[in-house]
């Protein structure tokens, strides 16, 4: 099993469409689930009741009826939420008792599948009546995450069985458990090979445009990069905007910018420079006045003049509270890894040696950051490194995006998921899964003749292919009732 990092509610759902569009069988996943907490029961008092909320965690209760004798199942609510829940629910033959109709015998245990690790605030409702109806001090198994976990009303639980990974919703600002989960297991469920990984379910966390936005909601990105070449800015702007940012500004110095195409979605930002970049004083003024920008792509097509890249330096120190994305030639700027530094670094692998040597100095480089630190080692399968263990490749796409402009468009499309608000961990996912999707879908209309141009329009398609529809991954409402 790959090392886990601690997830957020958000990452599981996301990961859990990943292992669904990889073919997993949902139901059986939840049966696995059960499984592991009947192991978890094996030798308890009796007797035992299990309590089911109205969600995928109440499901995995009605799973577990159906394997233990002596037991009473309690429910919140009248239906589950979710067909793959309703299906567990309708599969257990015996009795399902209400808050208002508890069964007579007092639980030694019961089981805590009310809510799981989707769930956020204190527990209301019926969630709450019925845990506030428990009679005596029964011991708790919580099924992924004690109910109310972290919140001032919970349940105390002697042992969590949490699926796949620890939960974020469990443990406190420094990391440590929180004292109401217990012993902690942490138990497989049989999430297929490369659920992990980016793919479709990384869809669900691109931010959908809301009704009433005005311009400039949904972010402005500047490109920052040319000199030697021209295209590779252009290719980076042009991908930002296929993001959905609302303005991407583009900077080179004035004799690029000449030989430039500049299509009609960008914005040219003047510059100071002729020929390489070297005075980036107004470009730090752009950034901090008016709305500013909310991500800044360094490096395209820049080259690697030594007062570019001190003029690298002094941009990501000037500007320290917008993320970035460092590429191409902007790299050789870095030593370490910069602390005013927030977002991506996109080394291919001659450049991630010339950097920092070898891909296994990443972790210690980024230790502690949380979501905020990103390497990709970009190639014919993209690595991607966060902090706390958090991992996964880019595989697939089409043979032909080896071609040159390729990393320019990767970097244009992080950069652009970083205007819209994601985390540098959040938008390197979703941007190599992009890129992945949108090869592919251009090989297979324009054929092994395509070029770096042909890829954008692509890009906005690949936000809409896949088995996962963009919509926000739903919580589990603790004031259902």
């Amino acid at each position: 099993m790959r090392p886990r990092w601690i997830m957020s509610p958000q990452e599981i759902a996301i990961l859990d469409a990943n292992a669904e569009a990889l073919g997993a069988d949902m139901d059986e996943l939840m049966v696995t689930a059960a499984e592991h907490l009947a192991n978890a029961l094996e030798g308890a008092p009796k007797p035992i009741w299990i309590l089911c909320g109205p969600g995928n965690n109440g499901g995995d209760g009605f799973r577990l009826a159906n394997m233990i004798e002596g037991c009473f199942v309690v429910a919140t609510h009248d239906k589950q939420k979710t067909p793959l829940a309703q299906r567990a629910r309708d599969d257990w033959k015996g009795t399902i008792y209400t808050v208002e109709t508890l069964p007579e015998q007092a639980p030694a245990v019961i089981v805590d599948c009310l809510l799981g690790a989707g769930s956020y605030g204190q527990p209301r409702g019926e969630i709450l009546r019925l845990m506030e109806a428990i009679p005596g001090r029964p011991m708790v198994l919580a099924c992924d995450m004690p109910t109310g976990c972290g919140s001032g009303i919970s349940f105390n639980a002697f042992r969590t069985v949490t699926y796949e990974a620890p939960k974020s919703n469990m443990v406190d600002a420094k990391g440590q458990l929180l004292p109401e989960v217990g012993d902690v297991f942490v138990a497989p469920v049989g999430w297929p090979v490369g659920t992990l990984d980016p793919g479709p379910g990384d869809l669900l966390r691109y931010p959908h445009p809301q009704e009433g936005q005005i311009k400039g909601d949904r972010g402005r990105v500047l490109i920052v990069g040319g000199g030697p070449y021209h295209g590779a800015p252009i290719l980076a702007g042009m991908a930002a905007a296929r993001m959905g940012v609302d303005l991407v500004h583009v900077a080179m110095p004035s004799q690029a910018a000449a030989r430039a195409k500049w299509p009609s979605e960008l914005i040219q930002e003047k510059m100071n420079d002729s020929e390489y970049i070297s005075d980036v004083s107004a470009l730090v003024k752009r950034c901090m006045t008016g709305r500013g920008v909310q991500a800044i792509v360094i490096g395209p097509g820049m080259g690697d003049n030594p007062a570019s890249l001190e003029a690298v330096k002094m941009l990501i120190q000037a500007t320290p509270n917008i993320p970035k994305v460092i590429d191409a030639d902007a790299i050789r700027a870095l030593e370490g890894w910069p602390e005013s530094l927030v977002g991506v670094v996109t080394p291919h692998q001659k450049e991630l040696e010339n950097w920092i040597g070898n891909i296994d100095a990443v972790p210690d480089l980024i230790a502690g950051s949380k979501e905020s630190r990103v390497v990709i080692r970009t190639g014919a399968e993209d690595i991607i490194i966060g902090a706390g263990g958090r991992g996964g490749i880019g595989k697939g796409g089409n043979p032909r995006m080896s071609m040159g402009g390729t990393g320019d468009l990767l970097a244009g499309c992080i950069g652009g998921l970083l205007g819209l608000g994601l985390s540098p961990w959040a938008a390197a996912r979703l941007g190599v899964h992009l890129m992945r999707v949108a090869g592919s879908l251009a090989g297979d209309e324009i054929g092994p003749g395509m070029v770096a141009d042909d890829v954008p329009p692509y890009l906005s398609r690949a936000l809409i292919t896949g088995p996962v529809l963009l919509h926000p991954p739903k919580a589990e409402d603790p004031s259902s009732s």
